[in-house]
């Protein structure tokens, strides 16, 4: 259990020495540019529950333009949700009903600002996120 803990912090470090350096991230195969983030890639065939297949259809209809049909993001579009900038304990479900009813100004792509998502209702808004956190933990995103 020390020797994983141990291992752990060297590749947090390892990889924020990297990130400072301007090298690109290679944790979980998702790394970033200078233009945004290179698409991630996301495990193939999904079974989705049948119980998200409303969320992942209005994640289809309403989001995959600029976050990708897998929320794998398009480039020079939007970002991947499926990264760990948007795990829960850093982008909590909060973050997410206020992107997509209000906007969001960027913070961490080069996209741009994010309009609100017009006519969007929070019951949209939560089965389209129960989606992608189960798309998220998919992809070993907790």
């Amino acid at each position: 259990m020390r020797v994983t803990g141990w291992r752990s912090i060297v590749g947090m470090v390892l990889g924020t020495a990297l990130a400072a350096a301007g090298q690109p991230a290679m944790a979980a195969g998702m790394h970033h540019g200078p233009a945004g983030p290179v698409p991630v890639k996301t495990i193939e065939n999904p079974r989705v529950p049948f119980r998200l297949g409303r969320g992942m259809k209005l994640f289809r209809d309403r989001c995959s333009a600029c976050h990708g049909q897998w929320a794998e993001g398009v480039a020079g579009k939007g970002p991947p949700l499926v990264h760990p900038y948007y795990r829960p304990g850093h982008h909590p479900d909060a973050a997410f009903y206020r992107a997509a009813r209000a906007g969001v100004k960027a913070h961490h792509w080069r996209f741009g600002d994010m309009p609100p998502v017009a006519g969007i209702t929070n019951d949209e808004v939560r089965r389209i996120l129960e989606f992608i956190r189960w798309w998220q933990k998919q992809n070993g995103i907790e």
